[in-house]
């Protein structure tokens, strides 16, 4: 007999996932190529290193695990003031409010 508890992941958790990983991994590669050089020189370094922290938290959000949606939280928070006070800040960033929010939503699932 197995102990083992099957995890019953949403499906708009692991496409939120997805998504954001692509996009993440695009994030870090558009990083380097000189966009963000006009921010400062620890700009670069400090955007990969948050979004390495996201990568982090996707590792708990898909094991549905409450401790990935605190990270990715964590994350995203700083990643707000860094890119006000270096003035890389774009509206658009905003839109990391909405998978912020599908993992809150579902957050009373998660072990």
């Amino acid at each position: 007999m197995s102990n083992k508890v099957e995890i019953t992941r949403p499906n708009i958790v692991a496409i939120t996932i997805y998504v954001l990983s692509f996009i993440g991994l695009f994030g870090i590669i558009y990083t380097f190529t000189g966009a963000f050089a006009p921010y400062g020189l620890l700009y670069p370094a400090a955007h990969t290193l948050l979004i390495v922290g996201v990568f982090a938290s996707f590792a708990g959000i898909w094991n549905m695990e409450r401790w990935g949606v605190y990270v990715f939280m964590v994350m995203i928070s700083l990643k707000f003031p860094l890119d006000v006070l270096t003035g890389a800040f774009s509206y658009w960033e905003l839109a990391l409010l909405i998978p912020a929010a599908v993992f809150v939503m579902h957050l009373k699932r998660m072990k």
